[in-house]
């Protein structure tokens, strides 16, 4: 091979690698963005069942996340497990701030975790924290 061609195929890899890492980025934060509106949802509950129904929800996107981009430890999942049975609760209580604070948790939750994780990840949690946007904005 001579030296041009192995040139252009040096670089044509290193496009497509580098291609490759910002799609999978931008499917991490659309992801994330889910999980993030699946929350907003359990915010926006009017019943027990529809509280439930859309914790079950977030329970399926954090799964999904966490199978695609290892998106947290056991204990974040505890954590944000235990933030989402608040955010259920203040909801059908219909206690307003004490959701509020609970979403807040939550974002807090995300961006923390975050930091601790690598450029993927990041972009997921950033997705989840766009997502939030819709319901923590009032």
């Amino acid at each position: 091979m001579t030296r041009s061609r192995i040139t252009v195929a040096a670089v044509s890899l290193a496009a497509v690698a580098l291609l490759s890492g910002c799609g999978q980025k931008y499917a991490a934060e659309r992801d994330g963005k889910k999980l993030g509106q699946a929350i907003c949802d359990v915010r926006q509950s009017d019943t027990a069942e529809e509280a439930q129904a859309s914790v079950d929800d977030v329970n399926k996107e954090l799964d999904d996340l966490n199978d695609k981009y290892a998106f947290y430890t056991a204990e974040d999942r505890a954590d944000i497990q235990n933030n989402l049975a608040d955010l259920a609760e203040h909801t059908i209580q219909d206690q307003g701030n004490l959701a509020q604070q609970d979403l807040t948790v939550l974002e807090r939750s995300a961006k923390n975790i975050a930091k601790d994780a690598n450029e993927t990840t990041q972009a997921a949690w950033d997705g989840v924290r766009e997502g939030l946007a819709d319901c923590t904005q009032s």
